[in-house]
Order: structure tokens, then C-alpha cells, then sequence
């Protein structure tokens, strides 16, 4: 009895019994669903404060956790990881017809178009379909189109995804979505795989970095399916990119980008027909010289031709115009090549220094040989010329004589003589066309050794850098510069009467055409002065342009624009006597 009645017993029994209540209230069914519900939707907000707070989670991330934990992916701290790449194909209805400007392109891709059109004429004879075709180029140029318009016109699937859609941060992620792409591309065959912006999963590698980045395991993965392609996969991958010197050297070597086709900047005659594909499409006047509008637009690309087109009809729908007129289309060509006008108020005698500035550029181009005057030259001041310069040149060549490229220093300098020579002093106007000149020079200089300093030819100099005192290049950069300027004085003080014909027109219409700049010029002087003791341009043995009286044995060896006598250079700079 003694023992039924100590207080330890008593003890042990509600101790017993209290674990035995615990142990059933905690394995009740209705409370297990309910931890497991809490569970769910705590993973399903991959622990964000949303989730800690009790909202629901979201339907779309759960079929994207369980691919990817079926793909054994773990997601650092709690994050939910991002599904695959969505791969749908599409069937285009774009056509090389569509296309003008790039016909080089387009006949390196006919035969590609051929070969998934009819594939068993190429295989009878043991052709294969190129692995890859790389397009290169400037941007705005064409190269997705061309993409989709091989798609439209062999009519098999098109899959087009970014590059950069396959770089995430959980590792293995990329090349999961590779996979899939490549997959879906092989179960659809024939197709295409477009990539666009390569560079982003195509960059090289280098020996600091390789191998430990997510980066790394998406390119391997581009490259092994890129050699699991056999000769009847039928399965074509287009890989687009603006930098094609930054692309792993794997990527480009023969039996995976087995072609490459640059894509540049059209020509006149391509700028012309990109012109008039997107003016058919709008009601457009007669009057529109398209001809002269490409010849204007040099270096555009086809995105900003296209955008000529729309911002003339933009203009045209502004002014309440049933066409686009010729006044709208020259002003969409200011609009993109130097950005929309200032239309504040301009006094009397800025008017009279603007017109000075533009007349000084437009006789100089009327009297170079080789140089073309812009179809409209204007005073109206536009912010943001986008590295551009309508004095610098006016066709599209890619070669240039230094006598050329001397000109060209004239012309990008004639505003600030016209000034000095006017008022006696240079203006703030001129800042864009010395940056120009300073950057040509130097080219002349560094690159292309036109001034004899051979060790400067294809150095990696920085071209943002200004020049300091005594620098090798500096003392020619200068003298060619400050030698151009001095040749526009000259040239223009033997045409003042033209100039300031010009000037004063431009200062009460505010622009002049090309032909009406002739007109202006025809009405003056023509030449470049007469009389005895004409100064005259010569170039000594070190290649400085310099100011000498002409003598009589200068004869025959003038610069003129209308058969008399005029500027010469003997020795290099203006060889050409028909200069």
C-alpha cells in the first residue's frame, strides 16, 4: 500500500499519460493535411515573404520546379528556378521578295533554300545541308529577316529564340533548354533553329574563366549538339551576331558554322530599292526623287531607311497631307540622320553666322573635284548627329587617295574659314566639324601612314584620348588640320563673292538645295581667282600643305573647276591636275 501511495508514482502516471495525449492530438489526420498544406504552399513560394505571409502559390511555377527537379536542378536558398525556353515553332510567310538591298545574302542562302525544298536531288549526289550559317554584320542591317524569310520561302518549321534566353543563374539550366530546343527542332525536321545575338552564349572563353560558369556548360552543350548533327537531320541552326570577332573559335570552325555571310550596309542602288519596298506600301507623290534620296542617305542601314519612310508619313498625317510630299521625306532624312530641329526664335546675326558657316561648307563642295554637295543644306540647328557628318564624304567608297581624304579636311573645315574670313573670328559652330577633322587626320596619321610615320601604322592607340605635348603623331595631326583650314581661307577668299551670294540666300530661305547651290555658284566666280601672285596650295617633301605666291613654272599644274589656272600641289597632296 506503501508504494501505491508515494508521489513519484503519481508522477509517472500523468507523465505517462500526457505523452500518450500529446502523441495522439499531434498524429490526428486532420492535422497532418493540414502541416502538409502548409508545407506545399511554403515550397511553392520558394520562400519569399509572399509565401511566409500565406499567400497561394502561384499555378505557373509549379510546372517549371518539377522539370526542373526532374532534371536533379537543386535552386540555392529556397528559389524557385525559371521552366524552359518556350519552343514553339512558327511557319513564316516572309519572302526574299519582301527583302531589297541584300541580294548578296540572298543568293549565299538559295542554295540552302534549295536543299530543304528538295533534299533527296542534293543527297543523290552525297551533298549535306551545312551544319550552321553564321550572319554578321552592323545591326539594323537584315539578318533576322533573312532568317525568316529562308523559313517562308522552304515553308519547314521555324524556331527563333534569343541567346540570351538560355544563360540563367542556376547551373545547368542553359543546357537543359538547349536540349530542349534541339529536340523539338529534330521532331520537326526539316527545320530551323535561329539564334539570334549569339554572342551571348557563343562568347569565347578564356584560360581565367573556363569551365566554372554557368556560361561555360551552355556553350558545351551548343557545341555537342551542334556535332550530333548528322547528315540527314535536316535540322539547319542560323546564328546571328553584330560582334563576330567575340565568338568561341569552337563554334567556328568547319562542321558546326560551316558558312558565314556578311550582312553590311546597303549601297546606293540597295538604299534606293529599300526605299521604294516600304514607299509602295504608302501613298507616296510622283514628285519623290528616291534616286536622289538614297544618294543622300549614305551609311544608313536598312532599319533606318525604313524609318525615313515612316517618318515622312508621320509628317505628311501631322500636316494633314493626303501624300507624302518631297518636303516631308528630306525632312525625315534630317530627322534621322541629325535628330529633330530647334524651332526657338534665331536673332538676326546668329541667323547671318549659321548661313556663313553652311555657305563656307557648300562652295568647297562645288569646287573639289570629287566632293558632293548634300541634296538640302539648312541652318536649322538639329541636337544629335549621331557621329555623323554630311560634309565628311559622299559616296560609298571604302578606298580613298590621300588627296581625297584631303578634300574631304577642306570641306569638314570650310565653315570655320567662312567665318574667320567674314567676321574675322571662328564660332562655337564648328565644334562637331573639328571633331570630325581630328579624328580623320589621325587616321591618316596612325593608320594609314599618310604622313611617313610608319611605326604609328596599326598600333592600338586610344582614339578618345586627347594627344599630349610632344606625342608621336600629334605635331602631323596638327599641321594636316591647321593646313586644311588654311587651304579653305584661300580658296574661299578667291570665291567671296559666291559665298556671300550663298550666305544671303541661305539666311532668308534657311535651306538650298543641291542644285539651287549650283545655280547660286554659276551666277559668281567659278574659279578659284586669277590674276598675278595667286596663292596657291603646294605640299613639300614632309607632306605639310603650305602658302607660296605662284610662279610661272606652276603652269599646267593648277587646280581648277573650269579650265583656268587655280590651286596645285605638286609632290602628293593634289596630284590630280583636274582637281
Amino acid at each position: 500500500m506503501h508504494i501505491w501511495s508515494s508521489p513519484e508514482l503519481y508522477a509517472s502516471v500523468v507523465a505517462v499519460i500526457g505523452v500518450a495525449v500529446l502523441a495522439i492530438y499531434l498524429t490526428a489526420p486532420g492535422r497532418l493535411k493540414a502541416k502538409e498544406q502548409k508545407r506545399q504552399q511554403r515550397d511553392g513560394d520558394g520562400g519569399s515573404p509572399s509565401g511566409r505571409s500565406g499567400r497561394a502559390a502561384s499555378p505557373a511555377a509549379q510546372p517549371a520546379r518539377e522539370t526542373f527537379r526532374a532534371q536533379g536542378g537543386q535552386a540555392a536558398g529556397g528559389v524557385a528556378p525559371i521552366g524552359p525556353v518556350p519552343v514553339a515553332a512558327a511557319h513564316e510567310t516572309t519572302r526574299f521578295t519582301d527583302l531589297a538591298g541584300l541580294d548578296e545574302a540572298i543568293t549565299e542562302l538559295s542554295e540552302v533554300r534549295e536543299y530543304l525544298s528538295d533534299p533527296a536531288r542534293f543527297e543523290a549526289v552525297g551533298a549535306q545541308l551545312p551544319r550552321g550559317i553564321l550572319l554578321y554584320g552592323p545591326p539594323g542591317c537584315g539578318k533576322t529577316l533573312l532568317a525568316r524569310a529562308l523559313a517562308g520561302e522552304t515553308g519547314v518549321p521555324f524556331y527563333s529564340v534569343s541567346a540570351a534566353s538560355f544563360v540563367e543563374q542556376m547551373v545547368g539550366l542553359g543546357a537543359a533548354r538547349v536540349r530542349q530546343l534541339f529536340d523539338e527542332a529534330r521532331k520537326a525536321a526539316p527545320s530551323i533553329v535561329f539564334l539570334d545575338e549569339l554572342d551571348a552564349i557563343g562568347r569565347s572563353r578564356d584560360n581565367n574563366n573556363s569551365g566554372g560558369r554557368e556560361f561555360d556548360h551552355t556553350l558545351n552543350q551548343l557545341l555537342v549538339e551542334l556535332d550530333g548533327f548528322g547528315g540527314t537531320t535536316g535540322v539547319l541552326l542560323i546564328g546571328a551576331t553584330n560582334r563576330p570577332e567575340l565568338i568561341d573559335s569552337a563554334l567556328l570552325r568547319p562542321g558546326r558554322f560551316d558558312r558565314r555571310i556578311s550582312v553590311e550596309r546597303p549601297d546606293r542602288h540597295g538604299r534606293e530599292q529599300i526605299l521604294r519596298l516600304h514607299a509602295d506600301r504608302r501613298p507616296v507623290s510622283p514628285m519623290v526623287n528616291w534616286a536622289e534620296v538614297a544618294a543622300d542617305t549614305s551609311g544608313l542601314n536598312g532599319a533606318e531607311l525604313a524609318n525615313i519612310v515612316n517618318e515622312g508619313a508621320l509628317l505628311a498625317a501631322r500636316r494633314h497631307q493626303e501624300w507624302i510630299e518631297p518636303e516631308n521625306v528630306w525632312e525625315a532624312v534630317a530627322r534621322v540622320v541629325a535628330g529633330t530641329g530647334s524651332e526657338r526664335l534665331i536673332r538676326d546675326d546668329e541667323r547671318h553666322l549659321r548661313a556663313t558657316h553652311e555657305a563656307g561648307h557648300a562652295l568647297l563642295t562645288l569646287l573639289l573635284r570629287g566632293m558632293r554637295p548634300p541634296s538640302r543644306v539648312s541652318i536649322v540647328s538639329r541636337k544629335g548627329a549621331f557621329d555623323r557628318s554630311p560634309w565628311s564624304t559622299a559616296e560609298d567608297r571604302e578606298t580613298l587617295t590621300k588627296r581625297e581624304l584631303m578634300a574631304q579636311l577642306i570641306v569638314l573645315l570650310g565653315g570655320r574659314a567662312a567665318e574667320i574670313h567674314t567676321f574675322g573670328e571662328p564660332s562655337t559652330r564648328a565644334e562637331d566639324d573639328l571633331q570630325h577633322a581630328a579624328a580623320l587626320a589621325r587616321r591618316m596619321v596612325e593608320k594609314w601612314a599618310m604622313t611617313g610615320r610608319f611605326e604609328l601604322a596599326g598600333g592600338e592607340s586610344d582614339k578618345k584620348m586627347p594627344y599630349l605635348e610632344g606625342s608621336a603623331g600629334g605635331s602631323e595631326v596638327r599641321t594636316l588640320v591647321s593646313g586644311a583650314e588654311q587651304a579653305a581661307r584661300t580658296i574661299l577668299a578667291d570665291n567671296e563673292r559666291s559665298l556671300r551670294l550663298i550666305a544671303t540666300t541661305l539666311a532668308d530661305r534657311e535651306s538650298l538645295t543641291a542644285s539651287e547651290l549650283a545655280e547660286l555658284h554659276m551666277n559668281g566666280t567659278t574659279s578659284f581667282g586669277s590674276g598675278s601672285g595667286l596663292s596657291r596650295l603646294r605640299l613639300n617633301r614632309s607632306g605639310i600643305i603650305d602658302l607660296r605666291p605662284a610662279t610661272s613654272s606652276d603652269a599646267g599644274e593648277g587646280i581648277s573647276t573650269s579650265g583656268s589656272s587655280g590651286l596645285s600641289a605638286p609632290g602628293g597632296l593634289f596630284d590630280d591636275p583636274d582637281f
